[in-house]
């Protein structure tokens, strides 16, 4: 065989074997999704086969950061009153309940028993040390000061090919791809040293063959890839989630590409800096840490003890072994979710479950969002409704394009994919008012668009002054001054010059009647309404409207892919009033009233205003009904705004319910508002069941309610479909919260009062640098207490279990995620029944503590910011 095919072939092994060490390392990141479809993910979701006590390690060693409040954090939190004795103690039971049982220990004059020992340590001892970043770059071990040029470096250019579909002068050669763009740019970099750009001229033109070059040079062996290629993809772990974001979705760019890059910098700038001075990073040695008997000595000061015997040091020492001091804060954290689901479950249970057998006026289905948990508890306070809940797409997947026209958005979540194509067309004879709604919205959209441009141009921002300034001063001191107020003026002129047509949905020419039934069996069946309908059955979605805010989507459905949910609505409401669906609905034993009209609608949760969608369609003969509906809608709007007011930072604290509902609105429009809503912040358990287990209960706007009746669902499919789907999704979002609280730095976005926005990926924090990663600071936190508790998500589930057994058995998702305690669940079959804990070995009955006093804990504390 030749010598040159020999060396073809060996090199391409090598190539794809580098490719394959990059994908085994870039399972350590997540994936970040650009701002207009920001979807809420774990940044951890790499390590979710390891139990999370395990994953929050691993993740010290590699982002440097502990998944887990501060130990001085949790102490406050004992303080005041938010984790008892009885919590901690339950908390060391589940962890080492032969112990616990065991005898008691005397130190001197004192006799105390496993859990007393345990608590002081818990209580007193010396804080864990903070974890340390344990796979770092050679520049990082040898001179960080090139690390940081490296990571300079990939921060402009990934700024610079992202942003450059949004900025005027795009990147040159940007269609080449990410990697031949930047080698054909890199040497002309005048920042870089002319040796530094002579080196980067040679750079091999394969990505694959820079990166294996670049690897030797660093003296990195075969043994060390996977780890080093991890070391620089956590250096700037936000860039390197949104490239493995576009992997598959935008040719041209890959994680081997961003490496490439890297790799090439940190080599060659290490090679021509050995004549510059270099400051050697501190060796990643861990503190040390002290040894059972050190802490047995401390509990002994704290307790005034001395004379204590060394047999006696030697048991106390034995016992506090057992807890390692590193393992102290999931300790703490196990101990601060157990006050708060101890206490949930106790309501549940001792609420008595009693339906109201009136027949409702009308029912309202919401989504399981934590938001329109608020909207349902003060509209069934109002008497004659009846509240559902079910994910905020109402199970059909669409690809929308609205009367505008312009780029269709996918309304789903991001597991699945759209599977029908649905447009906005004008309604019957509506053609002039649509052609007036098109017209006046491209004149706005046109000032709007001239208006921005113009403060693009080099010269153009001097003459815009000149002859726009007498006006948009005025405006932009209106909208700073007077939000409300512009907000109000800006609505009726859009009104005025591009009223609202009426339109509908093209959902007959794009799904055929078969699968419109089998949508609807299954959506109805799912939600457990299949019989007792009301006159009307309202289809609420959500969105949130707010003002110079990037975070947006954030707040709009994570179930329609980061964007309001009205067009799912109208859709579902759409098919449901099919009379060929329910006949053929009928003939599957679902019988819908004539009588009964599914109305879609949309919950704003910035403003709690809600809008009844599609009202030309509905009937002459339910008209005085919508009427009262929308009524009561704005009844309970206001008393939830009044209700949300005292924990908006700036809100009046005791404010009517009217006064409330001006000043929510006025927020949402207020472009300097950093707090326009805290979001889905506060979120901590995910019931599945019927309402009336939970209804008359106030649960603090912190859970997501999907509503499931074990009785039409024989088989457990649709309880297969809300654990895998919706119950997913909410994990997503607990662990963005919780990430994004008990490690800002890494896992969060830092203060919005420093962001600058990149075109739609994603905002920077400051001029430069990382993109960043999660929520602000201030869906967080007000700047002193934290605005949401991070705690892991408790699924509550009335359900048989065995049921539930057979379920989690085939899902290697469910069994990773009970299994390695990201989610606990608790379930029971009955009302009544004790509440049972799932386990890997078996069901465990629930042993809730019990409260020291009469506060009620489901409530969120403040806690003090760590």
């Amino acid at each position: 065989m030749p010598m040159a095919m020999v060396l073809d072939a060996s090199v391409d092994t090598d190539r794809a074997q580098l490719r394959s060490e990059v994908n085994l390392a870039a399972r350590v990141i997540p994936t970040h999704y650009p701002l207009e479809t920001f979807i809420a993910v774990n940044p951890l979701a790499g390590l979710e086969p390891m139990p999370f006590e395990q994953a929050v390690r691993r993740g010290g060693d590699l982002y440097g950061v502990a998944g887990l409040l501060h130990e001085t954090a949790y102490r406050e939190l004992y303080r005041r009153g938010r984790i008892t004795d009885s919590d901690l103690e339950s908390a060391l039971r589940l962890r080492y309940p032969a112990l616990l049982d065991g005898p008691t220990v005397r130190m001197a004059t004192r006799e105390c028993t496993p859990a007393e020992l345990l608590l002081a340590d818990l209580l007193h001892g010396s804080p864990a040390p903070e974890p340390l970043r344990r796979n770092v770059t050679r520049a990082e071990a040898t001179a960080p000061e090139v690390a940081e040029r490296v990571d300079a470096q990939a921060a402009k250019w990934c700024a610079a090919y992202f942003g450059a579909p949004a900025a005027d002068w795009a990147m040159p050669g940007r269609g080449n791809g990410f990697y031949h763009a930047w080698r054909a740019l890199a040497p002309g970099d005048h920042t870089l040293s002319r040796r530094v750009r002579r080196a980067l001229r040679a750079v091999p033109h394969r990505a694959d063959d820079a990166a294996l070059l670049a690897l030797q040079r660093l003296g990195v062996t075969a043994d060390e890839r996977i780890a080093y290629l991890q070391a620089h993809l956590t250096r700037l772990p936000g860039w390197a989630a949104h490239v493995r974001w576009r992997v598959g979705r935008e040719a041209g760019i890959d994680l081997l590409d961003y490496l490439a890059m890297r790799l090439t910098y940190e080599a060659v700038l290490l090679s021509h800096n050995a004549g510059d001075r270099q400051t050697p990073a501190k060796p990643n040695a861990r503190p040390s840490i002290p040894l059972a008997r050190e802490r047995a000595a401390s509990v002994a000061r704290i307790w005034g003890l001395t004379n204590v015997s060394e047999s006696e040091w030697s048991s106390a020492a034995r016992v506090l072994s057992a807890l390692p001091v590193t393992s102290r804060q999931i300790v703490w954290q196990q101990a601060y979710e157990a006050h708060y689901r101890d206490a949930l479950l106790r309501s549940i249970a001792q609420s008595a479950p009693a339906r109201d057998h009136q027949h409702p006026r009308a029912q309202l289905v919401c989504c399981i969002d934590t938001r329109s948990e608020g909207l349902r508890r003060h509209m069934e306070s109002l008497g004659g409704y009846e509240t559902l809940g079910f994910a905020g797409f109402f199970a059909v997947s669409i690809r929308f394009t609205d009367l505008l026209g312009g780029a269709p958005s996918d309304l789903c979540p991001v597991l699945i994919h759209p599977e029908y194509d649905i447009r906005e067309n004008p309604a019957p004879a509506a053609d002039r008012a649509v052609r007036r709604l098109q017209n006046g919205t491209a004149l706005f959209a046109g000032a709007e668009e001239a208006f921005h441009s113009a403060k693009r141009e080099p010269i153009a921002p001097f003459a815009l002054a000149e002859a726009a300034g007498w006006a948009a001063a005025p405006w932009a001191a209106a909208k700073t001054l007077i939000p409300g107020g512009s907000g109000s003026l800006r609505r009726r002129l859009r009104d005025r010059l591009a009223p609202p047509a009426p339109t509908v949905l093209s959902v007959n020419e794009a799904v055929d009647l078969a699968h419109r039934t089998l949508y609807a069996q299954v959506a109805l069946t799912m939600m457990g309404l299949t019989g007792e309908f009301a006159r009307l059955v309202v289809l609420c979605g959500h969105g949130s409207t707010t003002e110079n805010n990037p975070y947006l989507a954030a707040l709009d459905c994570g179930a329609c892919g980061g964007q309001a949910g009205g067009p799912n609505a109208r859709t579902a409401a759409a098919i449901l009033n099919d009379r060929a669906v329910r006949a053929e609905l009928r003939d599957l034993g679902i019988a819908i009233p004539q009588d009964t009209w599914f109305l879609p609608a949309q919950h704003d949760t910035a403003t709690d205003q809600v809008t009844v969608l599609d009202q030309h369609l509905v009937p002459l003969s339910h008209r005085r009904d919508v009427s009262r509906l929308i009524e009561d809608l704005a009844r309970a709007g206001a008393e939830l705004a009044a209700e949300r007011c005292p924990a908006l930072p700036g809100a009046p604290a005791d404010a009517s319910p009217v006064r409330a509902s001006r000043h929510v609105a006025a927020r949402s429009v207020d472009w300097a508002q950093v707090f326009p809503e805290w979001g889905l912040a506060g979120n901590a358990a995910f019931i599945i069941a019927p309402r009336e287990i939970t209804a008359g209960i106030d649960l603090q706007r912190r859970v997501f309610l999907h509503s499931y009746d074990a009785a039409v669902d024989a088989d457990g499919t649709a309880l297969e479909t809300i654990l895998t789907a919706p119950m997913v999704v909410a994990q997503w979002i607990n662990c963005q919260y919780y990430f994004s609280a008990v490690a800002p730095e890494m896992f969060g976005a830092g203060t919005k009062t420093i962001h600058n926005v990149l075109g739609r990926v994603g905002v920077l924090a400051g001029h430069g640098g990382d993109l960043q990663l999660g929520l602000p600071a201030q869906s967080i936190s007000d700047g002193g207490s934290f605005g949401h508790e991070p705690m892991r998500l408790l699924t509550v589930v009335q359900a048989p279990l065995h049921r539930i057994d057979l379920i989690i058995e085939r899902n290697p998702i469910l069994q990773q995620l009970f299994g390695n305690d990201w989610v606990s669940l608790a379930a029971r079959e009955h009302p009544g029944h004790d509440w049972q804990r799932w386990t890997r070995n078996d069901w465990r009955q629930w042993e809730t503590t019990t409260p020291a006093d009469d506060t009620d804990p489901t409530n969120q504390e403040e806690i003090p910011c760590r």
